[in-house]
């Protein structure tokens, strides 16, 4: 009797007949879905609201780069003649300079097939072809491209090697198929753009970090000096002291314009002042003074520091 009764009970083909018996669980189920649904949004509520994501890409103001030590001078013009009529010297050189700076995504034939262009997109120029090119193919356009680069192309620019350098890598890049024969008025072009026979000035390179410190150490000691001049200034009645500080509103910043820039002309520096007044720690009122009575004001504080 009691297996009769269970079978009577989940009895699925009455079940079938009649869904309508199962229609009171519906509501339970279905508080039962809107229920996990306003856990799982209520747990996503922030990066639904602010549509934030997690990003791969790390940001590249974190990174510190630094450079290398180097002592400028004048790099030694182009001769314009050997754009023309490149030695076997200056190909040979090339070559050297493709390997070193350009193999790696180009190819050892020119062909974009190298192993760090794989992954680029888009793939990088392969030389051999003769469409497509951003700049053109003739010697001006492919000194242009490793002047200033195509940085929507993924091809970075080139502008630290020396021109001659530069000019030795394309030589080499033309022995690669035939390309555009150079004319007098593509040379005459490239040493208008970028004045190639008359040498470049190369500045002296410096660490950033040196730099940063270099810079820390002088800005140590000008506010060492302020502190000084202020103490000075305050120990000090004369009417030159008395014109400085009734002309003030804030004495630091002020002192510290004027101890920065002791090698300015104080007429020139005056200028300077009366055009923002208030933003280097003077009163509008200093544009009434005369340049004389600046001159003095200028004068004592180079002495006194």
């Amino acid at each position: 009797m009691e297996k009769q009764k269970i079978r009577d009970e989940i009895d699925f083909r009455e079940l079938l007949r009649s869904p309508l018996r199962l229609y009171g669980w519906f509501f339970v189920y279905f508080f039962i879905l809107i229920l996990a649904f306003g856990i799982f949004f209520g747990h996503k509520l922030i990066p639904i609201s602010f549509n934030e994501q997690n990003v791969g890409i790390i940001d590249s103001s974190l990174i510190k780069r630094e450079v290398v030590e180097k002592k400028g001078g004048i790099i030694p013009a182009v001769d314009l003649n050997s754009i023309m009529n490149p030695t076997k010297e200056m190909i040979l050189k090339g070559k050297e300079l493709f390997d070193g700076n350009c193999k790696s995504c180009h190819g050892d034939n020119g062909l974009g097939d190298g192993p760090a262009g794989l992954m680029l997109n888009p793939k990088p120029r392969n030389f051999h072809q003769t469409d497509g090119w951003t700049n053109g193919r003739t010697i001006d356009a492919l000194y242009k491209t490793l002047q200033e680069g195509i940085i929507t192309k993924g091809m970075a620019a080139y502008e630290y090697l020396p021109p001659s350098d530069r000019l030795d890598i394309i030589h080499y890049i033309r022995t690669f198929v035939e390309f555009p024969p150079v004319t007098e008025e593509q040379v005459n072009k490239l040493n208008t753009t970028y004045n190639l026979s008359a040498g470049t000035i190369q500045p002296n390179q410096i660490p950033v970090t040196r730099a940063a410190s270099i810079i820390i150490n002088e800005q140590a000691q000008i506010n060492s000096k302020v502190e000084l001049v202020k103490e000075k200034l305050l120990a000090n009645e004369s009417l030159t002291t008395l014109l400085l500080l009734n002309n003030t509103i804030n004495i630091e910043k002020a002192l510290y314009l004027l101890i920065s820039n002791s090698q300015q002309t104080p007429d020139k520096l005056f200028q300077i002042i009366k055009n923002a007044p208030v933003d280097f720690g003077f009163k509008p009122s200093i544009i009434r003074l005369t340049n004389e009575q600046f001159r003095m004001i200028f004068d004592y504080v180079k002495s006194i520091t």
